[in-house]
């Protein structure tokens, strides 16, 4: 089933009590960072505004994360992941690269993006 013409899940549905006006305030952030290990390491800063709760935070993250796993092509082996970083407002979704190569990290920063709306 191809989904590519249907908006994110998290953009397009109520996700644990969050409005759709809610996630649009939310502060999305798309950089190509670099993993402890000098590896690159596409990620999606998310930073909820600031009357959101620790729950919600961990929704969106969630529902960012599903999206992204099910948009991802069988051909690719990195993992999703996901991290707070500072309870109960902002928190990450990174990719950890099967190979690290550049091709690879500018193919996850495409996916990241479509996430973004």
């Amino acid at each position: 089933m191809d989904d590519t013409n249907n908006p994110p899940l998290a953009w397009s549905r109520n996700v644990a009590g969050m409005t759709l006006i809610e996630l649009r305030e939310a502060t999305l952030s798309l950089t190509l960072s670099q993993s402890r290990h000098g590896v690159p390491q596409p990620q999606l800063e998310v930073i909820l505004p600031a009357s959101a709760v620790h729950r919600q935070l961990r929704a969106a993250l969630h529902a960012f994360s599903a999206s992204l796993e099910l948009a991802t092509p069988a051909s690719e082996r990195w993992l999703v992941q996901m991290e707070i970083l500072d309870a109960p407002r902002r928190g990450r979704l990174y990719l950890e690269l099967a190979e690290g190569s550049h091709p690879e990290a500018m193919r996850g920063l495409m996916l990241l993006h479509t996430l973004m709306g």
